[in-house]
């Protein structure tokens, strides 16, 4: 975070454990008297604001007074503001350009990040195969553009959510993971295709078609019972599909919920669950919608508190009506249908009309089912990006464009925190709403919050026992540079032997592995090292250096705490060159990622890289 909110940060993480700022912060105050003490909750709900102008363009210049705060229709004092619009071309904290040596890595970018990061987010789970290979086609041609200044992350969603490219600004390491998505399609076992929903209602088909010219009871019975069958698997389907997108986006909110600034979330969707809009409870599995209200409110609640937004991304563009879909079966060959259905599944054909006249029915049938598919997909996108902040992108096949503008507005925002005059704290939800004195302008932002409720208070006043690094520690995660460092990675020489002791704290790895050593040039910037009487100074910091595989599950790791002591004749050779110190850690063979941090306690400060162990030139080896 650049500026006075990354002071603020520093404060926060001294004060209170190193738990970080989010989106909305208890802070716990204490004033002791001889005759007892008051304790005050003070709530800050923090705020990121995107405002475009008519033509769909960042809006700069604003100040604290352009803007007015409103918390459930009571209007709200503004405590701090911060306009988050970097130049491209600022180099604080860039490092210079110089080509490092083989098997080297910095954790300083050439080029100095933009204050949000983006999260491509591949959906195979609700997206046809079809318009999946469309997506891949146009990231690439978007990729190839990519300012040097945006950190990007690809992630996939299958049948479980899984890291494809960590955060970088390598456009191509993107485009490469692009590639590899491209090269091995996923296929949804979840999501029905044209093929697959006529071969399910043909039974039926035949079944009714045969009651009609007969008019039997008991045959058209049959028909309803089994579209009943077929209308239960079905919606069992979308339930499966809804708890796994549900459970992957909170599983990203809690991935970014350490991660300061915006987040801005592009998610590529074919067909997101109906059911998303149309909650009832969580006791049974009912044809009238899906059962998860509570999760949806939950999901979207973490996503803002993350300050994670959401970009619903229609990954099928501008799609032809399922009548002209040369995927789809014939209009005439399906009476009676469920999910893309030509004719719904209760509204048997008419004997009565030809059959001229029956097609002409089921055309029009099947472009109002269209329409009205359309129609709520869309609905539910705009939902879902209005509640976090984002914006929902359909009707649009030129992807390339349209992501590039709202990259580009999502990297420009205002931060705005205030502390609510209602003090009350009783789990309930509360509604923001933002308004620009401006006039003429789009604003947007998370529309609410939810209170603590007592059980959450009384959690968040007990001080935080966890390491301040690890949640900075995952696979795929940005880089931190408060703390500047250089590594040389290079296997081991000579390698051990069988007998050798293990080089790692997992004692449930075992052979083949190769052995790194990994020699640190950390830079003084940054540190806090206390000076003494005898002129040393001194510091305390942890290292922390994690084996990942490319799915992100941990195959090695270490955690150490290094005391630093700088006598006055090595102070210049410190400042110049850093101070140096080395690990060993074991890794076995394969796509296997080296992920290091180094946290110094005393300024709260932290430095993180991970690399890729494919990157160690062979000729090192």
């Amino acid at each position: 975070m650049p500026g006075r909110l990354s002071t603020l940060l520093r404060f926060s993480l001294s004060a209170v454990c190193a738990v970080p700022l989010l989106a909305q912060t208890a802070v716990s105050q204490e004033t002791e008297t001889p005759s007892a003490t008051l304790k005050i909750n003070v709530r800050t709900v923090l705020v990121d604001v995107v405002v475009t102008d008519k033509n769909n363009k960042a809006v700069p210049g604003l100040h604290k007074e352009d803007f007015q705060v409103i918390e459930d229709g009571k209007p709200q004092e503004i405590t701090f503001f911060e306009p988050n619009f970097a130049a491209t071309t600022d180099q604080e904290n860039a490092a210079p350009i110089r080509n490092l040596p083989p098997n080297t890595f910095s954790n300083v970018p050439p080029v100095a990040p933009n204050n949000a990061i983006n999260l491509l987010l591949m959906d195979g789970l609700n997206t046809p195969l079809s318009d999946q290979a469309e997506v891949h086609k146009q990231m690439v041609r978007y990729l190839t553009t990519l300012p040097p200044n945006i950190r990007m992350g690809v992630f996939l969603l299958s049948e479980r959510l899984r890291i494809i490219q960590g955060f970088t600004q390598d456009s191509s390491l993107l485009r490469a993971s692009i590639a590899r998505l491209a090269a091995n399609p996923n296929t949804s076992a979840l999501l029905p295709t044209a093929a697959s929903t006529a071969a399910m209602d043909a039974p039926v088909n035949i079944i009714l078609q045969k009651s009609l010219e007969s008019g039997s009871t008991q045959l058209a019975n049959e028909a309803a019972a089994l579209q009943q069958f077929e209308d239960q698997q079905s919606y069992f389907e979308v339930n499966e599909r809804t708890i796994m997108t549900l459970d992957a986006l909170q599983q990203i909110a809690r991935y970014l919920a350490g991660v300061p600034g915006r987040k801005n979330l592009l998610w590529f969707v074919g067909s997101i669950p109906q059911c998303l809009a149309a909650m009832t409870s969580e006791s049974e599995l009912t044809s009238g919608g899906c059962p998860y209200e509570e999760k949806y409110a939950k999901t979207m609640d973490m996503l803002a508190d993350a300050r994670v937004s959401l970009y619903p991304i229609d990954a099928g563009g501008v799609r032809p009506d399922s009548l002209y879909d040369s995927d789809s079966p014939p209009a005439s060959a399906s009476i009676g249908a469920s999910g893309n259905s030509a004719t719904p599944p209760n509204t048997p054909t008419a004997p009565d009309l030809s059959p001229v006249q029956a097609l002409n029915v089921s055309q029009s049938n099947s472009i109002q089912n269209d329409y009205q598919q359309r129609a709520l997909a869309h609905m539910q996108m705009d939902k879902l990006a209005m509640a976090t902040g984002g914006k929902a992108i359909y009707e649009r096949n030129a992807l390339k464009e349209a992501i590039a503008q709202d990259v580009e507005n999502g990297s420009h925002y205002y931060t705005i925190a205030y502390t609510p005059s209602n003090h009350n704290e009783v789990g309930r939800e509360r509604k923001i709403e933002i308004r620009s004195t401006s006039g003429g302008c789009n604003l947007a932002y998370r529309r609410s919050y939810f209170e603590d409720n007592p059980k959450q208070l009384r959690v968040a006043e007990k001080p935080s026992s966890g390491d301040p690094l690890r949640p900075l520690m995952d696979r795929g995660m940005p880089s931190f540079t408060e703390l500047r460092y250089r590594m040389r990675v290079a296997p081991a020489t000579p390698q051990p032997g069988p007998d050798a002791p293990h080089a790692g704290d997992n004692a449930e790895l075992f052979g083949p592995y190769t052995r790194y050593t990994v020699n640190f040039s950390l830079s003084t910037e940054g540190l806090t090292l206390v000076q003494g009487p005898d002129g040393i100074r001194r510091g305390t910091i942890e290292v922390a250096l994690v084996a990942y595989s490319q799915e992100g599950k941990p195959l090695d790791w270490e955690v150490r705490s290094i005391g630093l002591a700088i006598r006055p004749e090595q102070n210049a050779v410190a400042e110049s060159s850093g101070i140096p110190f080395h690990f060993d850690i074991d890794a076995p063979p394969g796509d296997v990622y080296l992920r290091t941090g180094i946290y110094d306690s005393s300024s709260s400060r932290v430095g993180t890289l991970e690399v890729p162990l494919s990157a160690v030139t062979v000729a090192q080896r």
